[in-house]
């Protein structure tokens, strides 16, 4: 598997909450850089900070803005199968363009947005693949306090060769689908209490890969599902919140010979926000998670469910975040139905001068497979750097380790590096 340090983590309570911390003047460090006010204002971390002087403007059209940027790197992973013998390295070329056009009107707001991102390997060019997605949005203001936006996206998206799931297919290259999704969210305030809602609908799409003549039918994976999510945070202080988030998924297949798999899931989690003291902030919920599935023959999965953030600033030019969570994951693998995916992750952020930010990222994932021993812990490192040169040019280097530690029932054991140099374009 390869790990983007751009990646956010998926924080289900903040997200459907949508609550912003207090903001308020913060005591600047006498080792740091002066920062601008809005840059030290309290919640506000390493990677949050606005940076006027190198923040790209983007470009005025109309009533709207248009904001784009360009990426092209080198690179060169050293297992790129990942598996523990015939280890085979090889390098490769990245490049990927964002763009999104958005309304900049000062009430409702629509937008369209694009991108792509490609790998292309000098040697092992079965390997090579090419994701992208477009997508688009608008949101109506009722009053000062409550909102209603739609959404739609297309996004074609693959699966890593060193994905247990690819592993276990027998594909040994990526293997791509497309995902659809409608999505309507509102959210609502009432004095203290904080409400919003989401429906989601989505369907998951799976090319069928040829190995060797061989056709392997990944398209029997091609699911459709209906999301939907209620949650309200209480403010019993500015920044100090009780939240409760309530879940329930359905899943339906496509395909005959996979419809045993269908299934239903519904989950509580009851938790918090809370900013401590401008130093120390969380938010985390707990509860638990069940899912049903139609096939009598398929045990259901069910146990607790969690996710949550710390994050310290114990200066203005450092951040130090922690990350956990607990989610089921379909698999496209036949023999497997589905899977528990823990993550933990600590993030150290900082900013070692103005233009110059560093990057160190820590995590572990367990995958526990139901109804057999397919399970495997993966452990990670991630080392990021990026050089502002100017407010349309900056220079990134990364180093990622990944190390399968634990496997059983299967699953391969493997370690690999991944070295990576790239330049980014934005205006």
């Amino acid at each position: 598997m390869v790990f983007r340090r751009s990646q956010a983590f998926p924080w289900g309570i903040a997200g459907l909450v949508g609550t912003v911390l207090v903001t308020g003047a913060a005591t600047p460090e006498a080792q740091a850089q002066v920062f601008p006010a809005e840059s030290t204002a309290r919640g506000v971390t390493v990677t949050t900070r606005p940076r006027p002087e190198y923040d790209p403007l983007g470009v005025r059209i109309g009533a709207f803005r248009l904001d784009a940027s360009a990426e092209l790197g080198l690179g060169y992973d050293d297992n790129v199968f990942g598996t523990r013998n015939n280890r085979t390295g090889d390098g490769f070329f990245d490049w990927n363009l964002r763009a999104g056009l958005e309304s900049d009107w000062t009430r409702h707001g629509v937008g369209v947005t694009a991108s792509v991102a490609e790998r292309r390997y000098f040697s092992e060019t079965p390997l090579n693949w090419t994701d992208w997605s477009v997508g688009a949005f608008g949101r109506l203001d009722i009053g000062g306090v409550s909102s209603i936006e739609a959404r739609y996206s297309h996004q074609r998206l693959h699966l890593d060769v060193t994905s247990i799931d690819v592993q276990q297919a027998g594909v040994g290259q990526p293997s791509p689908y497309d995902v659809d999704e409608f999505r309507i969210t509102g959210n609502t305030r009432l004095n203290r209490l904080a409400l919003t809602g989401l429906l989601s609908y989505q369907i998951y799409q799976f090319d069928n890969v040829e190995i060797g003549g061989v056709t392997q039918p990944l398209d029997e994976n091609n699911y459709q599902t209906w999301l939907a999510v209620v949650g309200a945070g209480y403010a019993f202080a500015p920044g100090r919140l009780g939240t409760l988030v309530a879940r329930i998924q359905d899943i339906r297949y496509d395909k005959a010979i996979s419809r045993g798999r269908d299934s239903f899931t519904w989950e509580v989690l009851v938790g918090f926000q809370y900013d401590f003291d401008g130093v120390w902030q969380a938010r985390a919920g707990v509860g638990y998670r069940q899912r049903n599935y139609d096939s009598p023959t398929i045990k259901n999965l069910e146990g607790p469910a969690f996710e949550g953030q710390v994050i310290w600033a114990p200066s203005q030019i450092t951040t130090v975040t922690l990350g956990f969570r607990r989610t089921i994951e379909e698999s496209i693998n036949r023999n497997q139905v589905g899977y528990n995916r823990t993550l933990v992750q600590a993030n150290v952020d900082h900013e070692l001068r103005r233009n110059v930010i560093l990057g160190l990222e820590l995590g572990a994932i367990w995958l526990d497979y139901q109804g057999s021993n397919l399970s495997a812990t993966d452990g990670y490192l991630i080392l990021t750097g990026r050089w502002l040169l100017n407010r349309n040019m900056a220079l990134t280097a990364s180093y990622q380790y990944v190390n399968r530690f634990q496997a059983n029932g299967g699953a391969e054991q493997y370690y690999r590096n991944l070295f990576q140099v790239g330049v980014r374009f934005a205006i």
